[in-house]
């Protein structure tokens, strides 16, 4: 019988948070992003040609591994018999994802330098990887999985997801308008509630041939270190519990925290003719933004663990026997104890921090309405030292639009941290915004494990009523501050 790679499956058993984030590529750089914007950037939503928008409903979920693969499903042709595999080779596996859920995400210009923004989101984040491993689809037992991985040893793997709410205010205001560039500072305030957290660490799994086998077949483990932990709240999550009772558990008892973005949007002119129907036209638009500051608490569970070395005498054979069958944290606890000399429980609280990155977007205007935006993503969030902190997978997203108030079509092409490329497609109908993050979710029925979607609803003014003839109402004085504040198409 075929049995998964043992060590990244306990990591995928431990990590119960899925992962529930700017990653709607599609409307990257685009005046058209309203609300959604500042998600990317706070600065982005001044320069907006609506007085005011709402999004009432926006989701998005991202995904991405190396360690298996789902066969015989696509979005367009979901299939009964799809069947999710371990993929072979040496390689080091990962898997990533991330999504939120946007509710009443509001906009409002309050004149012509400054705007605010506020509303209510649902995110999360999980990441797991391990060292560099070999498996094959002749590894049947654990002693076979040792016996090719004894080139890579030590091994060790970690992981850590978290989800949580936020309520967010974005506060936006143009500090810079010569004539001929704009400048826009913005700061966004976020008050969180955590909802559910995990991690787990495992560190110099080491293990030699035990010679008191026949033919040397067997191993001994000599060494490892293993912590994990998740929140308590997910103790009283039961499968035998309505759904109502289950999500009362989540959002019991929750730790809040504050976060924060802040962001500046450079704009800059190209040209002096002015055509009143492109009011907010431009030639390059530069973000410059830092996202996702601060962290979310959570408790220990009573079962989190931490145990630092193994006692002697403990082979595959004692392995496979003690963790066959695991039902849940107890019986998991129960038998790390016979194997570990120094288990102990972790007390007290544990800190995930937000995957904080650098984001810098240039929006370049091609011609008429033809724009190609690149987005660039720097986890900042990595150069903190013996922390906790979850990481984003995002890279660089270079996206192609063609787009006017009301349609739209991207194609976006994105290279992720773990150096896969996809090109996704979007477009745009009035309010609807509806993307793919990798068309081979379309396409093909084997990629459903690199990719996503995401979907929003923007409610806008209609065009008499929108920011560009809200101010300023007197034609001419109307094109003397179009000439300072852009250029036309």
């Amino acid at each position: 019988m075929k049995r998964n790679h043992f060590l990244f499956t306990m990591l995928c058993l431990l990590l119960a948070v899925r992962g529930l984030a700017q990653n709607y590529h599609a409307i990257n750089g685009s005046v058209y992003a309203g609300s959604l914007a500042a998600a990317a950037n706070p600065a982005s939503i001044v320069f907006v040609p609506y007085s005011w928008d709402i999004t009432p409903l926006a989701l998005q979920f991202k995904q991405s591994t190396n360690a298996y693969a789902v066969n015989g499903f696509s979005l367009l042709s979901p299939s009964g018999e799809a069947t999710v595999e371990n993929t072979y080779g040496i390689k080091k596996r990962f898997v990533f994802a991330n999504q939120d859920l946007r509710l009443l995400n509001t906009r409002i210009k309050l004149n012509d330098r400054s705007a605010i923004a506020f509303g209510f989101n649902v995110r999360s984040y999980m990441y797991g990887n391990s060292s560099q491993s070999n498996y094959q689809d002749t590894t049947v037992t654990l002693a076979d999985y040792q016996r090719i991985n004894l080139p890579y040893l030590p091994l060790s793997f970690e992981g850590a997801g978290a989800a949580w709410s936020e309520l967010y205010a974005s506060y936006a205001r143009t500090v810079v308008d010569d004539g001929y560039k704009i400048i826009t500072a913005a700061v966004t305030f976020k008050y969180n509630r955590s909802v559910a957290g995990a991690y787990v660490v495992g560190n110099n799994i080491n293990y030699i041939p035990d010679a008191d086998t026949a033919n040397d077949n067997g191993f001994l483990l000599t060494a490892g270190s293993l912590q994990y932990g998740y929140s308590a709240n997910l103790d009283q999550v039961n499968s035998a519990n309505s759904l109502s009772q289950n999500r009362r558990a989540l959002f019991q008892n929750n730790t809040a925290s504050l976060g924060a973005d802040v962001g500046l949007e450079f704009v800059l002119s190209s040209a002096d003719e002015v055509d009143d129907d492109n009011y907010y036209a431009y030639k390059t638009k530069i973000g410059l933004a830092v996202m996702d500051i601060g962290g979310y608490r959570y408790s220990h569970s009573s079962r989190s663990r931490v145990g630092s070395s193994v006692k002697l005498g403990i082979n595959d054979t004692i392995l496979e026997n003690k963790f066959r069958p695991v039902r849940n944290m107890d019986d998991f606890n129960d038998s790390l104890a016979t194997i570990a000399t120094n288990l102990v429980a972790l007390p007290g609280d544990f800190v995930v921090y937000s995957p904080t990155r650098l984001v810098l977007n240039i929006d370049q205007r091609l011609q008429d309405n033809i724009f190609i935006n690149a987005e660039l993503t720097l986890p900042l969030i990595r150069l903190a030292k013996n922390s906790l902190f979850i990481k984003d997978i995002n890279l660089l997203a270079i996206t192609p639009r063609w787009e006017n108030r009301t349609f739209g079509a991207y194609l976006p092409l994105l290279v992720n941290m773990r150096k896969q490329v996809w090109v996704g497609g979007a477009f745009k109908a009035g309010p609807l915004l509806l993307g793919i993050h990798n068309l081979a979710n379309i396409l093909g029925k084997n990629s459903m494990q690199n990719g996503g979607m995401y979907l929003a609803l923007t409610i806008r003014p209609g065009k008499k009523h929108d920011g560009q003839n809200s101010n300023n109402s007197d034609p001419e004085k109307r094109k003397q501050l179009k000439r300072l504040q852009c250029t036309s198409f």
